[in-house]
Formats: structure tokens, sequence, C-alpha cells
């Protein structure tokens, strides 16, 4: 009797205290919570904006609001919304400004006015959001944890604590992706581990046409001649060896293909620059490539030169890498696309295989659109990508896709870059099949519809934006 009057009791405290709360359930709640108040913040910011008529910016914060909290009414309405029934649809009465009206000498005073306003809303996001992570890392909730760290760099790029829980690495003071360390190792790996030919005693063609002597090299597929040692020169050949192991494994060639030998040659000075242009029976506007950082040919003879002027050996390993892929490129996708490809394709695997893109067959760094930033280290790109996007300084997708080698200044540059690498990580066999169809004849924006599902470049566009956001 006394046993059944205890387990009762027992019973009947359990039903009291209830169930123990449930973490995931206790987890969502601090989500929603602070999903909600940072649409908040995003929907005052926009009024804020729009009291200052920067249209622009308004609009901008409001669709930031609309996708983190849909509910936001505010938001909606800013974004020219009614609701229908609980469903928010466009309102065909309202009027939504899209574009800044004030006087350029007011318009730096007025945005400097809403990034104020914009760093003060930031840092209460942060701190909501930090504390829902670490909520899910005290209870050991892996997947929201990660999703709550993912938000929150959205607000607070070098935010340590949520870089080192995603497994992100410091390198030369910047944050690498987990993903992009991994793969930098195996670039490493792959020159590191490259053939590096063997030295080449016979007269060259370059040797006897300017009556210099030459160090040179021969493996497989290169052949590297310079004013540089046999060391320096088997480097040079063992980046450009494994720039063409790396080009295969990502285009998933075979080992036989693209077994052209390409020559390469390395001087130090704008006078050895000159005099290896002014000898070159190859080329005809020779006062043009005498402006040039170097010179890249692809028939009847492949052939690279490239001088050091004023960078390092570090630009040197750069160029040889970077050419390599000019050339593979050339081998096996023939003249199709336009620079942006050509160009973001080098940069990628520059990136991965020496974490650098130092080679600038475009006016790259210094006036050329460069917004003032500097943007000499592809570690910084993600971070300058993704600032872009924050302040509304996107290039145009179709002036960078459909640009002139010439046009491509910092800012579309990088973005061709970003564009090679969320076509290469996140649709490589839709990236395939639009190389294919130029290959076959399509025009650019034609083989850009069909292979990645889009009406055009524009949706392209919004498609990598939402990948920029969620992966850098």
């Amino acid at each position: 009797m006394r046993l059944c009057m205890a387990v009762l009791a027992a019973a009947a405290l359990a039903v009291l205290a209830g169930d123990p709360p449930d973490p995931k359930a206790e987890w969502q709640k601090k989500w929603d919570a602070a999903v909600k108040n940072a649409a908040r913040e995003h929907a005052t910011l926009a009024k804020f904006a729009w009291s200052r008529k920067l249209y622009a910016v308004a609009l901008e914060e409001n669709g930031k609001a609309a996708t983190l909290d849909p509910s936001n009414a505010d938001a909606q309405k800013g974004l020219g919304k009614k609701n229908e029934a609980g469903v928010w649809v466009d309102d065909p009465k309202a009027t939504v400004k899209k574009t800044n009206e004030r006087k350029d000498s007011e318009i730096e005073a007025a945005k400097s006015a809403v990034e104020d306003k914009r760093k003060a809303a930031w840092t209460k996001i942060v701190k909501e959001i930090e504390g829902v992570g670490d909520f899910a890392a005290k209870n050991k909730l892996a997947d929201e944890e990660k999703k709550s760290w993912q938000l929150l760099l959205e607000y607070d790029e070098n935010h340590e604590k949520a870089r080192k829980a995603l497994g992100y690495e410091k390198q030369d003071g910047r944050w690498v992706a987990p993903d992009d360390v991994a793969k930098r190792k195996d670039g490493a790996k792959k020159i590191a581990g490259a053939d590096e030919g063997k030295p080449d005693e016979n007269p060259s063609e370059v040797e006897r046409r300017t009556g210099w002597k030459l160090t040179k090299r021969r493996s497989a597929h290169y052949f590297i001649q310079g004013f540089y040692s046999d060391g320096e020169i088997t480097e040079l050949i063992r980046c450009a060896e494994g720039a063409r192991t790396a080009f295969l494994e990502t285009f998933e060639l075979k080992a036989e293909d693209l077994d052209t030998v390409v020559d390469m040659t390395f001087v130090k000075t704008e006078e050895q620059h000159g005099k290896f242009i002014d000898t070159c029976e190859e080329l005809k506007e020779k006062g043009a490539f005498k402006k040039m950082g170097g010179v890249t040919l692809y028939h009847p003879t492949p052939m690279s030169e490239c001088y050091q002027g004023g960078g390092d050996w570090r630009y040197v390993k750069d160029v040889c890498c970077h050419d390599a892929i000019h050339h593979l490129w050339a081998m096996h996708a023939g003249d199709v696309g336009n620079a942006w490809l050509d160009e973001g394709l080098s940069y990628w695997f520059t990136d991965r295989l020496l974490k650098s893109a130092e080679t600038h067959c475009i006016q790259f760094a210094l006036s050329g659109g460069g917004g003032g930033k500097s943007w000499d280290n592809v570690l910084d790109w993600r971070g300058l990508i993704k600032e872009m996007l924050a302040t509304g300084a996107n290039p145009d997708i179709t002036e960078v896709m459909e640009g002139h080698i010439n046009s491509l200044n910092a800012k579309k540059g990088c973005k061709a870059w970003s564009l090679v690498d969320y076509m290469l990580q996140a649709r490589k066999k839709d990236f395939f099949k639009f190389v294919e169809l130029m290959q076959g004849g399509a025009k650019q924006e034609d083989a850009v519809k069909e292979a990645f599902g889009v009406k055009g470049y524009k949706e392209l566009d919004e498609k990598w934006r939402e990948w920029v956001i969620k992966t850098y």
C-alpha cells in the first residue's frame, strides 16, 4: 500500500513539473525571435533611409527584412505589397521608388547617417544571434549551431567565435573557409609533387633571336626558360605542371588530354621585355605589347612571356600558373565565352594553387574601379564581394559577362572570379553544359539560359547573389 502511494505521488509530481524542456524547441523559439527582431531592425533602417530620400537603400533594407520575416508588414508594404487573405501580393496602387533622389553633394552625408544607424542595429542583431548560437552549442545542436553562426556572419564578418565554430582558419590575417583551406592545401601538394622537368642545354629559338643565354628546363608539357637560376626555373615548371593537373581534375579530363607543349619565357626587366617583343616574329603590333606585362599567344605555337619588373617571386609564380590556365582553357574550350571567363578561371585556379591572384591582364587594382579598396590579396575577395552586395556597389552582370578585357576593372574582375567560383562549386554540371553549348555555337546569354535554367543574366545574378550570401 505504501509503495503504491509513493508511485502515485511521484507520478503526480511529474505531472505538476511537466516534461523537461526540449532544447530544439527552445532553440527554435530563440531563433524565431532573433530573426523577427533582425527583420524589424532592417525595416526601421528602411524607414530612416526613405526619410533621407535614399530610396534604393530603403528598398534593399525592406528586401532583407521581408526575406528574414515574410510577415513583417512594414517591409512588405515598402516593397509595394498588400495583404490578401494572409498572402502578400503586388499592390498595383503602391508607389515604390527605386532610385535615390539626393543631390550629389548631399548623398554621401545621407549614406553616412544611414551607416551609423546600421552599425548600431547590427550590433544588437549580432548580440542576440550570438546568444542563439551559444544556446545551440551548449546543447550540442550541431545543425542549429551552424545555422546560427552562418546568419551572424552576415552581420559581423570577423566574428571570431562564429568563424572558428564553422571551421574557418586564419591565413595571412584573413579568415578562410574550411573547404578553401582543404583545396588550397591540395593545390599546394599538386605543385610540390609536380613534374620538375629536366635541364635543356640545346639553344632555343628565343636565344637565337636575342643572343641571350637563358636557363632552360623541359617537362612533358612545358618548355620554360628565363633569366633565373635552375632552382627557380624548376619551381616554375612545377607551377605550370601543377596547374595542368588541377585543371584536368576540375574539368574531369584524362591524363593524356591537353598534351600540347607550351613555351614560356620569363625575363626580369622592361628592357629585356622590349627586346623579346622586338625579336618576336609572331607579333605585329609591337608597341602595344611593350606596354603590357607580357605576351600570350595561342597560335601557331602556344607561348607566353612575362617580365617581372617590380613584382616579387610570388608574382612570377602567379604569372606562370595564370598563363598556364589561359593555355589549358584555350586547348580545352577553344574560343568560347568572353574575357570574364578566361580571367575568372585563371584567378580561381591561382587562388587554390598559390593563394594569390596577382597577374593583372586587366587594370585591376589601382584606379580601375576599386572604390578605394585594396584588391591585391585574393583572401580579401570574399569579404569585398559581400561588402559590394551590402552597399549596392555590385557591378552589373551584363557588363561583366559581355565586357571586353579592358573593361574589367577591380570590382568587375573580382565578380568574374566569384561567378566562376559559384559555377564550379555549386553548378558544375550546368557549367560544363554552358561551355558545351557555346562550343556548339550558342551565344553566351542563350547558353546561360539553357544551361542554368534561368531567364537570362539578371536571374543568374540573383542565384549567384543568394549563394554568395550563404557561402562567403
